[in-house]
C-alpha cells in the first residue's frame, strides 16, 4: 500500500492521474468566501476555489472537481469530504 499527496492547482494534478487508478480520494475543500489561501497578487490566484463571484459559480467548480474525482477513482475506490469548517 502507499499513499501520495498531490499538491497544487486540482484540475492540473488531477489531470496527471489515469482513469480508474486511485483507490481512495481524502480531501477538505475550500469554502465559498471564507478565507484566502493566496496573496491578492499571487500568480495563481485566479485559480484559487473558494473566491468565485457567487455561489453558483463555486458550486460549479465542485462539480467539475467532482466528476475529475469519478474519473481517477477505481470502480471499488472511495470519496471522503471533510466538510465542517470553525476558528
Amino acid at each position: 500500500m502507499s499513499a501520495r499527496f498531490l499538491i497544487g492547482d486540482v484540475f492540473e494534478r488531477l489531470a496527471e492521474l489515469p482513469d480508474g487508478s486511485v483507490d481512495l480520494v481524502v480531501t477538505s475543500p475550500p469554502f465559498l468566501a471564507l478565507r484566502s489561501y493566496l496573496p491578492a497578487d499571487h500568480p495563481d490566484k485566479h485559480l484559487e476555489i473558494g473566491s468565485e463571484a457567487t455561489p453558483a459559480a463555486f458550486l460549479d467548480v465542485m462539480l467539475a472537481v467532482t466528476a475529475e474525482l469519478r474519473r481517477v477513482l477505481a470502480p471499488h475506490g472511495s470519496i471522503a469530504i471533510e466538510l465542517g469548517d470553525t476558528y
